[in-house]
């Protein structure tokens, strides 16, 4: 048994939904599964000596050998006493999280008061805050929070929106609205109406970068970790995060902003985070955007969204900090493959077109998959290095 106190980090990506749904046998889409399943070592890079990460299969001999990973792969079947001896890190707490710690003695049963700090509205209250205290965002960036069909058709009358389900993340549970609606998408609403209770309506802006701030919540206090630019795709699901010292993101920042705004956001955010989420413990990443005004000028939305729970940019921050060389830069990217056999034909192509290159126990350049990839894997998370 190792000895008490050890991370056993859980890879759940399924959080945000199984929060929607409620229930603690809750099973997600046949596809987050599958994620869940093939991008499960993830966790390891945020682990120190001694930690575990939960598996559910074995790791080939070796794996990432190079990098000298201090995390070891656990199946559940290798839990001694069930959890004894481990302190449970999962990647994001739900029902079904919570339930499946609980009963093997690594945590408590989700508590239904919990469920409201997950959700939009809470995050609209943090942007309401910062619109108070910083006089650069605009009203644009405010939703406007629907009950009904008819509140969306009436605010959504002009202009491009896009609709967003309360309990949602990374480009989930989220629409464009076309003009007129089509039927399908007021079906859509509908659904989430009855099952959520209400709607977040956004405006479409023209975005020109994502980034976000990441943070970590601990004995009451909220603490910087680091900025994260990263990429989304055409429905807002997410690409990749840069991988490079926090001097070069900030200066990619700057490019776009003004250097007080980021300062600003430094010193306003973390009080209002503490007082969103008091007694929170863990990471917690918000989301932002720069996007065009009416003028052609950059303007900045600081709260997109906020992550309560680990995230991508969180892992970003650590591959750098950890396993990059010095001198080098990098992209992380997590890539779908519905195909048998082609996840991994394309990382062993990837692999041969650029050999990874190591320099004291360091990514220095090349192509290197940051979890097993095997002939049925669909998902694959992997870093591309360069000088």
């Amino acid at each position: 048994m190792e000895k008490a106190g050890c991370r056993l980090y859980v890879f759940n990506p399924d959080c945000e939904l199984a929060i929607a749904d409620g229930g603690r046998f809750y099973m997600p889409p046949a596809n987050i599964v599958r994620m869940a399943e093939d991008l499960a070592y993830l966790p390891a890079y945020l682990g120190e000596e001694g930690d575990g990460v939960l598996v559910p299969r074995a790791v080939p001999c070796g794996f990432n050998g190079e990098l000298g990973v201090p995390v070891r792969p656990v199946m559940e079947g290798e839990l001694a006493d069930g959890g004894e001896g481990w302190h449970a890190e999962p990647w994001g707490r739900s029902p079904r999280m919570c339930h499946w710690l609980a009963a093997r003695g690594m945590g408590e049963e989700w508590q239904e008061g919990w469920k409201e700090a997950y959700s939009r509205r809470t995050a609209l209250g943090v942007l309401l805050r910062l619109r108070e205290e910083l006089p650069f965002v605009g009203g644009e960036v405010v939703p406007v929070v629907c009950h009904s069909l008819a509140e969306v058709h009436r605010h959504a009358g002009r202009g491009n929106w896009i609709v967003k389900a309360p309990w949602s993340s990374s480009g989930k549970g989220q629409l464009r609205l076309g003009h007129p609606f089509y039927p399908k998408a007021d079906e859509w609403m509908g659904g989430v109406l009855k099952r959520q209770g209400y709607l977040m309506l956004e405006r479409h802006l023209d975005k020109v970068a994502d980034f976000a701030m990441e943070f970590q919540a601990v004995g009451g206090k909220v603490e910087f970790m680091g900025w994260s630019c990263f990429e989304t795709g055409e429905h807002g699901e997410y690409l990749g995060n840069r991988v490079a010292p926090q001097e070069v993101l900030e200066a990619e920042l700057r490019g776009f902003l003004d250097s007080r705004w980021l300062l600003a956001l430094k010193s306003c955010l973390p009080p209002a985070l503490q007082e969103a989420f008091p007694g929170y413990e863990g990471y917690l990443g918000v989301d932002m955007l720069v996007y065009r005004g009416e003028g052609g000028e950059m303007r900045l939305h600081p709260c997109v969204e906020i992550n309560l729970r680990c995230n991508m940019g969180i892992l970003a921050l650590r591959l750098q900090e950890r396993y990059l060389a010095p001198g080098a830069e990098g992209y992380f990217s997590v890539r779908f493959y519905p195909r048998g056999g082609e996840a991994l034909a394309h990382c062993l192509q990837e692999g041969s077109r650029m050999p990874a290159v190591f320099r004291n126990n360091r990514l220095l350049g090349g192509f290197l998959p940051l979890a097993p990839v095997e002939a049925d894997s669909c998902f694959v998370a992997a870093l591309h290095a360069r000088r």
